[in-house]
């Protein structure tokens, strides 16, 4: 399926020249409210204004079993929740290589390789969770990515001691380095959302059709026309 075919708002390849801006990638299996609204925050605790935020799903996240969702299904449900505010689209790369790569996994390293080539300015950086920085050490060509992080801590959560304390377990990491971590991470609010509660939601007859935390109405509605998330 052509990706872009929706609008100007999915897109198969970055502008020839990017001032500056935040990736956010990931499966968006199904997209939530957490997705949508958490970057805005941090664009304010970095004092970013002009800059795109950029979505990047993934065709098959290496760290995840089981086939996601259809692609073009996740496409136009994320772009339903795509901020308004801002320059944000949906950047179809990953998606459209694994049809020259089957059965490769969505390495991000070989994403953001596409990126940086790409930026004329500001350097860019791309969103994680707390979760996602402890398990970096795991990813593909980790060491040519970490430092263009912005990690998500929820104010929920505990301290970012804590968190370093965590990394620094993995010993993965140097003190300078855990250092270094310790700058990326910007606080943004807790957000009642869960990709795997919503699908969990969906798949039981007695809530599928009823509200669900986390969920945009409109991506709801969406599920339920196409019969996704049943099984």
């Amino acid at each position: 399926m052509d990706h872009a075919a929706f609008d100007d708002r999915v897109r198969r390849s970055l502008p020839s020249r990017l001032a500056g801006g935040l990736f956010f990638g990931g499966s968006f299996d199904p997209p939530h409210l957490g997705h949508a609204r958490l970057p805005d925050a941090v664009f304010e605790r970095l004092g970013y204004e002009s800059e795109d935020l950029v979505y990047a799903p993934a065709a098959r996240s290496p760290h995840k079993s089981g086939a996601p969702t259809p692609p073009h299904h996740r496409v136009a449900m994320l772009r339903l929740v795509l901020p308004r505010g801002r320059n944000s689209w949906i950047w179809t790369e990953e998606l459209d290589r694994a049809v020259s790569e089957p059965g490769e996994p969505s390495y991000w390293a070989k994403t953001w390789a596409k990126v940086i080539d790409s930026f004329t300015g500001d350097r860019p950086r791309f969103l994680i969770g707390a979760d996602q920085a402890v398990s970096m050490h795991r990813w593909f060509s980790y060491e040519t990515i970490w430092r263009d992080a912005v990690v998500m801590l929820r104010d929920d959560q505990d301290d970012a001691g804590r968190l370093i304390g965590t990394m620094e377990q993995t010993e993965a990491w140097s003190a300078d380095e855990l250092e270094q971590w310790r700058s990326m991470i910007v606080r943004v609010p807790m957000i009642d959302a869960s990709s795997t509660r919503v699908r969990e939601a969906l798949r039981a007859p007695a809530t599928r059709e009823n509200p669900i935390a986390g969920l945009d109405d409109r991506v709801h509605s969406y599920i339920l026309e196409h019969g996704l998330y049943t099984g």
